[in-house]
């Protein structure tokens, strides 16, 4: 997963699913704002994933989101 960097974020949030309403939803948390490409691993093979990303800022002990982005869809092989 390559993304691009926003400026303020403490770091980012990802989630994948094998289903496009994000049911069973598996998340990464990456704490870094450095950070802007990421590999998933131990996924099925020739599956459809469902991807989606949030950056996240934290100030004063208080968390605050984005939103989520459209979802993409990536196969695996």
């Amino acid at each position: 997963i390559n993304y691009k960097k926003v400026a303020n974020a403490t770091g980012y949030q990802i989630q994948y699913s094998l289903y496009s309403n994000f049911k069973s939803v598996k998340t990464i948390k990456l704490t870094k704002n450095s950070i802007t490409k990421k590999t998933i691993t131990k996924l099925k093979r020739n599956k459809k994933y469902f991807v989606r990303i949030r950056s996240y800022v934290v100030q004063n002990k208080k968390t605050t989101y984005s939103s989520w982005t459209k979802s993409k869809k990536a196969k695996t092989k």
